[in-house]
């Protein structure tokens, strides 16, 4: 599992990532029957946003590679502050769970409507 610490996003722009997941080799990992969930909680535990391969906000787009994307709308119900974040996958048969990452992200006031 890895400690990530995301960059502040703005609450008034959408927000797209890219991640790459490899072996010890740094060989790209198969994903593409796997479940993959990005999940985004308020400071009490209360999930505000949650992208997955089940809700199509995660897509594979390369052999070990993953997006998410999170409108601007989404992102707008984001009051400025720090979140937390977990990043899991589900292997192939649904027999293991991995968490990926845990993390902070910062949330700022975008300012512009």
């Amino acid at each position: 599992m890895y400690q990530v610490s995301f960059p502040p996003q703005s609450n008034r722009a959408s927000w797209v990532f890219i991640g790459e997941i490899t072996d010890l080799d740094n060989d790209p990992i198969n994903l593409t029957d796997c479940l993959m969930t990005f999940q985004i909680s308020d400071r009490q535990g209360v999930m505000r946003l949650v992208a997955s391969t089940n809700n199509g906000k995660i897509v594979y787009i390369d052999v070990g590679k993953f997006r998410w994307f999170f409108t601007v709308a989404e992102m707008h119900n984001l009051e400025p502050g720090t979140y937390n974040t977990g990043l899991t996958l589900v292997n192939d048969d649904g027999t293991q769970t991995i968490q990926l990452s845990v993390g902070p992200l910062p949330i700022v006031d975008g300012v512009v409507p």
